[in-house]
């Protein structure tokens, strides 16, 4: 159970963001649970629940100005069914549902392939002649060192749909298997389709949890990239090298293009594609306290064993001395 608190947090939730969707603002899909509570096991795709042997990935929607922001949907809003592309290719139907704790709308799907599952959650909306298409995706890795690291490299092209008005894709690094990490001083780069094909003169933004945000403009192959900034500085005695820094893209693309939808008219659309994702402390930021400190030793050490031997030589042997009178 959630402590006071969090349920005023989410009493607020439910008040407050009914609506928020259709306020503007960004909706994607994220793993982190309300509360930030612990649920299930870690791996290296991130939070799963093992069911009898099978992996389960629970996903939250979630609404927002920025991965800062703790924004639940709720379940006054409703959505279609979402999409899934699984580890090898096929398309299915997710169903929505409502976390009964909170009546905050998730979405849970098993795992059984080891590789990358596509998850996409879209909504409509017209305002003010506007329409407003949200696009969502999560991208999510099944992996287990149990079943070995065979073949990865072939488990590892990102996948996209040709169904989709507007999607996010994130480029794979030279050399990335299951057990690469995005650090602190990487470029990532991703690439925005509009049905399949690379749409160059969309603005894309990227986010961090800590307010960090960059904007930029897709080239000609639809082409942007990020090199991810190091806003991690905790005390040495918390530092922890796994932990997950959340990072939010949002891609923007404006047609002219009218109709109308439930009963309201619109003369443009205004397209929006969400990709979320994490990255790490670079491995040289602990790697560089992990030198200070064995230098710090060596100088501990050396400066013992100097100042024995210097004082070894102080020592004079005992002599005794006779006198015959």
């Amino acid at each position: 159970m959630l402590n006071t608190p969090c349920r005023l947090i989410f009493s607020a939730l439910i008040i407050l963001l009914g609506a928020s969707v259709a306020a503007g603002e960004t909706l994607w899909l994220s793993d982190t649970p309300p509360c930030d509570r612990q649920m299930g096991a870690h791996s290296h795709g991130g939070r799963v629940e093992i069911r009898r042997g099978i992996f389960h990935k629970h996903l939250w929607l979630r609404v927002g100005n920025g991965p800062q922001e703790q924004g639940y949907v709720t379940q006054e809003s409703r959505f279609a069914p979402l999409t899934l592309i699984d580890a090898k290719g096929k398309v299915h139907r997710l169903e929505v549902s409502v976390d009964k704790e909170h009546g905050l709308l998730d979405v849970t799907f098993p795992m059984p392939q080891e590789g990358f599952y596509n998850v996409y959650a879209s909504r409509q909306q017209v305002n003010n002649g506007e329409r407003r298409f949200q696009i969502a995706k999560a991208e999510v890795l099944k992996h287990s060192c149990r079943d070995g690291h065979d073949n990865i490299q072939e488990k590892m092209p990102p996948k996209h749909s040709a169904a989709m008005a507007l999607e996010i894709v994130r480029e794979r690094r030279p050399k990335e298997d299951f057990h690469t990490r995005t650090c602190f001083g990487d470029t990532v780069s991703f690439i925005v389709l509009r049905n399949g094909t690379p749409q160059p003169g969309a603005e894309v933004t990227l986010a961090t949890a800590l307010g960090w945000s960059k904007r930029a403009v897709s080239d000609s192959q639809g082409r942007v990239s990020y090199t991810m900034i190091r806003d991690y500085f905790p005390p040495w005695r918390l530092f922890n090298k796994r932990y997950a820094q959340p990072y939010l893209v949002e891609a923007e693309y404006r047609r002219q293009e009218s109709g109308e939808l439930e009963g309201q008219d619109y003369d443009h659309t205004l397209y929006c594609a969400s990709f979320a994702g994490s990255y790490f402390p670079s491995r040289h930021d602990y790697e560089s306290y992990a030198y200070g400190l064995i230098f710090g030793l060596f100088m501990l050490v050396f400066s013992g064993l100097a100042v024995y031997l210097f004082r070894r030589r102080r020592i004079r042997p005992y002599r005794e001395v006779c006198f015959d009178e």
